[in-house]
């Protein structure tokens, strides 16, 4: 007996899933099944407390193979998730866990250095806290008239 999963169907559902399927090979490079080759993690950035937290979903990768960047303002997530096992595809009936190296990158306010930012890794989730700017007090100027 094969595991299903009921969902009601949306009209061209089927259609709309075959072309993402279709981008999402020119994404990864043509290296299918198990889309070794580039992948993209999840990012969830909110502002808390006069900060912003970035959260990064990193399932499966080492903190040895993580790395994190910044220069010029540009804050940058490196890494590679790899495949630990060279299995048969003949056997699977659906794969879709991604392997590979990702990058992404975000700006981040001027004038910050890395010791502003702090960094957690736990349970393949990246927690990174980064201050945000102080808000400038807008300054009078006072104008003298004639």
């Amino acid at each position: 007996m094969a595991i299903t999963l009921y969902r009601r169907r949306r009209p061209f559902e089927g259609l709309t899933r075959w072309f993402t399927d279709f981008d999402s090979w020119f994404d990864n490079d043509f290296s299918f099944p198990g889309h070794e080759g580039v992948w993209s993690p999840a990012v969830d950035i909110e502002k808390r407390d006069g900060n912003y937290l970035l959260k990064a979903d990193l399932p499966g990768v080492s903190k040895d193979d993580l790395h994190v960047e910044l220069k010029d303002g540009l804050l940058t997530l490196k890494g590679v998730k790899e495949k630990k096992n060279e299995d048969n595809y003949e056997h699977y009936y659906r794969y879709e866990r991604s392997y590979g190296c990702f990058e992404r990158s975000f700006r981040v306010p001027k004038g910050l250095t890395e010791k502003d930012i702090t960094a957690t890794y736990h349970d393949g989730v990246l927690e990174l806290t980064i201050p945000a700017p102080k808000a400038e007090k807008p300054r009078a100027v006072e104008v003298k008239v004639k």
